[in-house]
């Protein structure tokens, strides 16, 4: 009840912005998929007209409908392939936010490591949609992006807009109302900062900026005033201070290494100018291996099923460019070589893929799922049972997460002789799914 309550809070948040904010949204991919979600959800489901949905293929698309009378005066919503015609959209998200910084932006993308969304996140990407998604989570992401949900995100809001109207003594009114509803909050302090700074107040704006990094050590906007704030006094010691506590928490910034190499250079530190600027290549390069990476992905998930020998191939060659440096984030990857394999029949090499998978993470249920898959492909009957165990072993409640994935693990104990345990699952199948049709006549049949 409580769900339905609040995916209609979420349906509610986007029809206004449609209806009150005069939104829109603009979706640049090429997935057909997700494209058709996209316009189910929002036309459909929503009943947002056709003349605020514009599906595009191309950056310069995006640019050129931005610029004409239907769009000009818009708030525009732009969902984002990271990687488009196998290129990364990096640069085109920064010049968009430097253009539009009202536009609101949610990146499409696969798992990625923690330090690359960072990143993004640092350069005005609001959220994040991992594909494949499904309709509630999609209405959920758009909702949480264009307006926050609560009474406190509402009063930022409302700060925010009298921060851009120059009405900064009503700002700093709502900041402190905030602060007596939460105090040290680092959303209302960096408005604070914020009137401060643009009525001249530095020490006040340094002040609030500090208080908010203090509340908040994760949260990368205080710091970047911070270091705005000593640029702009020519106190250099202190602005790199602060460069070096965001390159900390977000070392992937080629343009923040470049800057406290300059700082660095212009004190007469070459050495340690030299070690910066190398680093800002070395992190280059890795963004650029990251998007061959995903290039390699989307060609191996496309043959997966009618060339599974070629997606071997590109899945093996993402795995291979880690020379040895094999993180969690890699499983699954070997998860979908082994189902590239077990497409050619070859069981016994998937079950290999997938124990290297399990010396990553030896507590991972779904490769011991996929490993009892292989097993039972083979007909190894008590190997793929003792599987699946193993994977039960792990997490208990795995049957719950789809009854497809519940009527397997009733199917392999039922082709092991392990009759009791095959009926008990395929009455956990029909708890799951009531009209599964595959549980009902196998349980009649024992």
């Amino acid at each position: 009840m409580k769900n339905a309550i609040r995916m209609k809070q979420y349906e509610r948040a986007i029809v206004d912005f449609v209806a009150k904010e005069d939104g829109c949204f603009f979706i640049l991919s090429h997935d057909n998929t997700f494209l058709k979600m996209v316009r189910t959800t929002l036309n459909k489901e929503l009943v947002i007209g056709t003349d605020r949905i514009r599906t595009l293929a191309e950056e310069a698309h995006v640019l050129r409908e931005l610029k004409t009378p239907a769009f000009k005066d818009k708030r525009v919503v732009l969902l984002v392939e990271r990687l488009l015609n196998n290129r990364n959209t990096l640069p085109f998200i920064k010049d968009l936010k430097t253009l539009f910084p009202e536009m609101y932006i949610v990146v499409l993308t696969a798992e990625v490591e923690r330090q690359v969304l960072i990143l993004l996140h640092e350069i005005g990407v609001g959220n994040f949609i991992t594909k494949p998604v499904s309709m509630a989570t999609l209405i959920e992401k758009i909702a949480f992006t264009i307006k926050p949900q609560g009474k406190i995100g509402q009063y930022i809001d409302r700060a925010k807009a009298y921060l851009e109207k120059g009405k900064y003594e009503e700002a700093t009114a709502i900041a402190d109302k905030i602060l007596e509803m939460k105090p040290g909050s680092a959303a209302a302090l960096m408005i604070k900062g914020d009137a401060f700074k643009a009525t001249g107040d530095l020490d006040a704006a340094g002040s609030a900026y500090e208080e908010a990094h203090d509340g908040a050590t994760l949260y990368l906007e205080p710091l970047k005033k911070l270091a705005e704030l000593y640029k702009e006094s020519g106190d250099m010691e202190k602005q790199l201070e602060y460069l070096e506590k965001l390159d900390r928490l977000s070392p992937l910034n080629v343009e923040r290494k470049i800057a406290m190499g300059e700082i660095h250079m212009e004190s007469g530190n070459a050495e340690k100018a030299t070690e910066l600027f190398e680093q800002a290549v070395e992190n280059a390069r890795k963004e650029a291996m990251s998007m061959i990476e995903e290039v390699k992905r989307s060609i191996a998930e496309k043959c997966i099923e009618s060339a599974p020998d070629l997606s071997e191939k590109f899945f093996r060659s993402i795995l291979d460019s880690k020379a040895g440096g094999l993180k969690k984030s890699d499983i699954e990857t070997f998860n979908r070589l082994g189902m590239a394999l077990r497409r050619q029949g070859r069981w016994k090499d998937a079950i290999g893929e997938y124990e290297q998978a399990l010396k990553i993470n030896p507590k991972d249920e779904n490769l011991y799922f996929n490993v009892a898959i292989a097993y039972s492909e083979g007909r190894d009957h008590k190997k793929a049972v003792e599987n699946v165990e193993k994977a039960l072993q792990q997490n208990p409640d795995l049957c719950l997460l789809s009854s497809v994935l519940c009527f397997n693990i009733a199917v392999m104990y039922s082709n092991a002789g392990q009759r009791s345990k095959a009926i008990t699952y395929l009455k956990k199948t029909l708890e799951v799914d009531p009209d599964h049709q595959g549980a009902k006549k196998l349980l009649s049949a024992m």
